[in-house]
């Protein structure tokens, strides 16, 4: 499946087929991140999931340790015939320049599901 995100600020949103691009200019880089570092994270990222997965939203979070990088993903399940498929992922990366991330949480959302997120936004 195809994958094309626009990044703004530390987050990432796939478009659709018939969504066309922003016309605005990219954003500065983040301090202290290398330029293309998302696309990087983003590229090794879909690197874990299925082939019938697609990331619909990539949001970097604030980590307790200065060094990680850590990003919350929202998964879709694009396979013909099946029924939808939604689940939260937590993804982190060791350090800004890493070219390994681990899965550090699967939460699968169904219709009744509550998610609360604690922190200060």
């Amino acid at each position: 499946p195809r994958q094309s995100f626009v990044m703004v600020k530390g987050a990432a949103r796939l478009l659709s087929v018939e969504e066309p691009p922003p016309a605005e200019p990219p954003p500065a880089e983040p301090l202290g991140q290398a330029p293309g570092q998302q696309e990087q994270h983003l590229h090794l990222m879909m690197q874990l999931l299925r082939p019938q997965d697609a990331i619909r939203l990539a949001v970097r979070l604030e980590s307790v340790r200065p060094c990680r990088v850590r990003y919350l993903l929202v998964v879709r399940s694009e396979e013909a015939g099946a029924e939808a498929e939604t689940a939260l992922l937590g993804v982190d990366f060791a350090h800004e320049g890493a070219n390994l991330c681990t899965l550090g949480m699967v939460l699968p959302l169904w219709s009744d599901t509550q998610v609360f997120l604690d922190g200060d936004g």
